[in-house]
């Protein structure tokens, strides 16, 4: 066997052996189709948001409880736009992407910026047959959002 191979199979069988670093987990997501409300749990904990179990339901059916974020998607006839209203009921804001989507193709996405203070309405395109939230993001400062603040640049 030629040197260069055989130093080219210690190499790998080197790099198996040693410890790999964990990759990093892929951000939690989570789909809503039109005329659906999710509302789901959010712990955070390190500067990281993870997402319990979404309760799916009508809009405005239920309102989210302590440490839930609300997420309804409403449709109206034939407008360019649908509304993306959002509730949070816990301790830190939290931004997230919202991604409307037809298939796997992404025809429209915003960024929320979470409040506490009040509920966010957002529009996204209506032709969305699901809206795909992603990305999500504890405030840096933890109060209402100022400008540049935010994990997503939120205003």
């Amino acid at each position: 066997m030629p040197g260069f191979l055989r130093a080219q199979i210690f190499a790998c069988a080197l790099a198996a052996a040693l410890p790999q670093p964990a990759l990093a987990a892929q951000p939690a997501t989570l789909d809503v189709k039109p005329g659906q409300e999710a509302t789901f749990p959010v712990t955070i904990a390190d500067g990281r948001v993870t997402l319990g179990p979404a309760r799916l339901g009508r809009p405005g059916a239920a309102q989210p409880k302590d440490g839930e974020i609300a997420v309804s998607f409403v449709r109206h006839g034939l407008s360019p736009y649908a509304d993306l209203t959002v509730t949070e009921k816990i301790a830190s804001p939290v931004d997230f992407v919202a991604t409307g989507l037809i298939g796997d193709i992404k025809i429209d996405e915003i960024v929320v910026c979470g409040r506490l203070d009040a509920r966010v309405a957002a529009r996204i395109g209506s032709g969305a047959w699901r809206v795909n939230l992603n990305r999500f993001a504890v405030h840096s400062g933890g109060a209402a959002p100022a400008a540049g603040e935010g994990g997503l640049g939120c205003m």
